[in-house]
């Protein structure tokens, strides 16, 4: 396993937050501490990283430490993150999460660390069943990566919702699910252009004491630079790690 890759002033922010005496100086902003973790097959990971560290430290007070494995999950900070931002797609656990490690998730999870899954990492680990709870759904199929896709927001009231337009096009594959969790709440719905049927893309579920948010685009890099996608990872970020109220 590849050691955490943790930054120093991540480091710095989470010694701040655990103990640190204070001083009669008035503190700097209090940053998010967050895992960016990325890898896998069949999307630009290095691409998702770079656009993702650009842009979500430009929207957002967080500090990112991009991982590629499970190996974070062995550091006692673990379960001091806010959150971890995931965006990978790894077929099996094997060579990315130990057994402890995947105990580890689902505990830190369960505990209060929050979760932001986008696009195919809701995919990933397809023979391990309970990492399916974080979600309420299982993924099915995708179709074509080559086509836009329009994703609508269906509760425009919610805090990850409430700034952004009706809906928003990017170009991506849909994936589609099994049906949601009773407890799912869904925030946006997707279609193919040149259909009507649309798809659960978005939704809300709470996992113990976390909070998780599973967000199905986008499959191509410039995805990432759409700004309304942007905004939506940005307010999930911030739903996600309890900034902003249910």
């Amino acid at each position: 396993m590849m050691a955490p890759r943790l930054s120093a002033s991540w480091l710095l922010l989470l010694s701040a937050a655990t103990g640190v005496a204070a001083t009669q100086d008035a503190p700097p902003p209090q940053k998010l501490r967050a895992v960016l973790w990325v890898g896998g097959f069949a999307h630009d990971f290095d691409a998702f990283a770079a656009v993702t560290q650009e842009f979500l430290p430009a929207r957002v007070p967080i500090e990112l430490a991009v991982v590629r494995d499970g190996g974070f999950l062995d550091a006692p900070e673990a379960a001091a993150l806010d959150l971890i931002v995931m965006n990978h797609c790894f077929e099996k656990a094997e060579g990315v999460l130990t057994e402890a490690q995947q105990q580890k998730l689902l505990d830190v999870v369960r505990g209060g660390v929050g979760v932001v899954a986008v696009h195919a990492s809701y995919y990933s680990f397809v023979e391990w069943d309970a990492v399916r709870e974080l979600y309420g759904a299982r993924f099915t199929q995708h179709g074509s990566s080559e086509v836009n896709v329009d994703v609508r927001f269906v509760d425009r009231g919610h805090p990850i919702t409430r700034d952004l337009p009706e809906t928003f096009r990017v170009r991506t594959e849909l994936y589609e699910s099994t049906p949601l969790a009773e407890d799912c709440h869904v925030l946006a719905m997707a279609r193919e252009e040149g259909t009507d049927k649309e798809h659960p893309s978005v939704w809300t579920r709470e996992f113990g004491a976390g909070r998780v948010v599973t967000i199905l685009p986008a499959h191509w890099p410039e995805a990432y630079r759409v700004p309304e996608f942007q905004q939506l990872i940005a307010n999930s970020v911030l739903w996600a790690a309890k900034e902003v109220p249910q």
